[in-house]
């Protein structure tokens, strides 16, 4: 690496020199003893329509326009799928059939970290791969920035760790190179240190920019939630709804193998044309999911879910679900690619109408989709 200044030679140094033979320090930390969190109660609870609107309007979950309204989003007229209207962005190629997606992703697996910081890494790198999947596109590679607190006590130097591991491990699983990173430590106050947040940028390749998809869906598409289930208490460990009540502690878990075989399935589906929406549960869960395919379409839905755990079946944060909306003649098709891939997947309702309505566990939430948008667009 050489670096010149007014035209002179001021550095040379070996490439070497910052990577295999850079200075390193050693680092071991120690685990906190895990709480249970008492999540039981309030998986139990019957939600409401309120606890909707409420996590539609947090600052975690709402409308991010007036932030991205001030820089240029269309830059080089390459963007077909612009901020809020899919989970990723995605650039053409010019000249080419292909497409770029981009997603960076992070907000949940801070409030993960804190209670687990394997599972807030890995997830961070699962959700990014998601993210640009549900656009179609192929995850092939990531770039990562870990925030944390000081490397040098027991507690740092584990979360630290910890989520390294969870990040290695969800990439060998994608087949992900991390062809970059930083890290930002040391961030602590007198009140201590920030909670743990890796924070991960990926990219996916579309072959052919014509199977892109977006999260809206249309009139009498069958609605389908793909992945493993999480309406148990657990998955509420970490989540937006139970952070905002105060309960942050819990035992958050996940099947990583099979949250990765989501974010695998959803190109082929795309490229096949058997999917023509698509939309990750992720902060505020399937119901913040829901809502915000509504919001897309202008269109409602009539769902069902049965479960015991009500509240945490609409509000839990697990990754490695996705709400897929299908023409009801390509279900048959759905069925099969997500059989042969091993992945789970089932229909829980239909779109249509103005309002989504909601039943789950015998309880019913309704709301006009117009009255959705105007909590989501809740100004910051």
């Amino acid at each position: 690496m050489r670096c010149h200044a007014g035209g002179d030679l001021v550095c040379r140094v070996p490439g070497r020199a910052l990577a295999d033979d850079a200075p390193r320090y050693d680092i071991s930390g120690v685990a906190p003893p895990a709480i249970d969190g008492g999540l039981e109660t309030l998986a139990a609870d019957a939600p409401t329509i309120t606890t909707l609107l409420e996590l539609l309007a947090a600052p975690n979950a709402r409308d991010r326009k007036p932030i991205w309204r001030r820089y240029d989003h269309m830059n080089g007229t390459n963007t077909l799928v612009g901020p809020g209207a899919g989970d990723a962005a995605v650039l053409r190629l010019k000249g080419t059939r292909r497409a770029l997606a981009l997603a960076i992703d992070g907000p949940g697996p801070a409030r993960l970290g804190a209670l687990d910081p394997y599972l807030a890494g890995a997830s961070a790198v699962i959700e990014g791969a998601l993210n640009v999947a549900t656009s179609g596109a192929v995850p092939i590679g990531i770039t990562d920035c870990l925030n944390f607190g000081s490397p040098e006590t027991d507690l740092g130097a584990w979360q630290l760790e910890r989520a390294i591991d969870g990040i290695a491990d969800a990439c060998r699983l994608l087949d992900l190179p991390v062809v970059s990173g930083n890290v930002s430590l040391y961030n602590e106050t007198p009140d201590g240190p920030i909670l743990p947040t890796p924070v991960v940028g990926t990219i996916g390749l579309l072959e052919d920019r014509e199977t892109t998809i977006g999260m809206a869906w249309r009139e009498g598409h069958e609605v389908w939630l793909i992945g493993e289930p999480a309406d148990d208490p657990p998955a509420l460990a970490g989540s937006e709804l139970a952070w905002r009540g105060g309960l942050r502690d819990g035992r958050p878990v996940l099947d990583l193998a099979a949250a990765a075989a989501v974010a695998r399935v959803l190109p082929q589906l795309a490229s096949e044309r058997v999917i023509d929406a698509a939309h990750d549960a992720s902060v505020g869960g399937l119901g913040v999911a829901l809502a915000r395919m509504t919001i897309a379409a202008g269109t409602g839905a009539d769902v069902v879910i049965d479960t015991e755990w009500p509240t945490a079946a609409l509000f839990g944060e697990r990754t490695g679900r996705v709400v897929v909306a299908v023409d009801a003649a390509m279900a048959p098709r759905l069925r099969e690619v997500l059989t042969a891939a091993g992945v789970a997947g089932r229909r829980i309702g239909t779109a249509g109408g103005s309002a989504l309505l909601v039943m789950v566990a015998g309880t019913a939430l309704q709301a006009e989709a117009d009255v959705l948008e105007r909590a989501w667009r809740t100004a910051f």
